[in-house]
């Protein structure tokens, strides 16, 4: 059994490739140097794939409280709410937005028609804005980096004709993608 445990052995070690079979060296003479030189021709491999991940915060509910100077402002509420976004990725990305109904989910007697353009966003706290639709529009774009936190201002518009009383929930939906 030993014997031909060791001929198993020496035939696997002779079908190996030079790369990874062992390699040695010893020291002859004074020089104390060892010849040749052990060189390894892949010492370590690794595979970084695509990386791209986000985060939104708060993972929750968005709340806003209307004013009356807000009323009709077309850029929407001064006091919107705001969803900071963190994007690591090593390659570049896009995010986009959508709204995820046509239209405002309304209880309490509020306006059950508004639709959900009356949900705007901004990079910016006040200044203009972009209405959310039910169609993905692309919200930042950025490139390879271990994450910055971006700030995303969400501002109602609110209507002293239509909107009644009452209060209004629009679920959004984030996607993030690598061109």
């Amino acid at each position: 059994m030993m014997r031909s445990t060791r001929v198993a052995i020496g035939a696997l070690i002779a079908v190996m490739p030079a790369g990874l079979r062992a390699q040695s060296c010893s020291v002859t003479g004074t020089s104390g140097k060892c010849s040749p030189d052990i060189s390894l021709s892949i010492p370590a491999t690794i595979t970084n794939p695509a990386l791209l991940s986000f985060m939104v915060s708060p993972s929750t509910t968005l709340t806003a409280t209307a004013t009356v100077t807000d009323m009709d402002d077309v850029d929407g509420m001064a006091t919107g709410s705001i969803a900071t976004i963190t994007v690591q990725g090593n390659r570049p990305w896009s995010m986009s937005v959508k709204g995820n109904t046509a239209l405002w989910n309304a209880t309490g007697g509020a306006w059950a028609s508004k639709p959900v353009s009356d949900l705007h966003w901004s990079l910016t706290p006040t200044g203009a804005s972009t209405a959310v639709s039910t169609t993905a529009t692309t919200l930042m774009t950025g490139n390879p980096s271990s994450g910055t936190p971006i700030n995303v201002y969400f501002r109602p518009v609110v209507h002293w004709l239509t909107d009644k009383p009452g209060t209004y929930t629009m679920g959004v939906t984030f996607t993030i993608t690598a061109p």
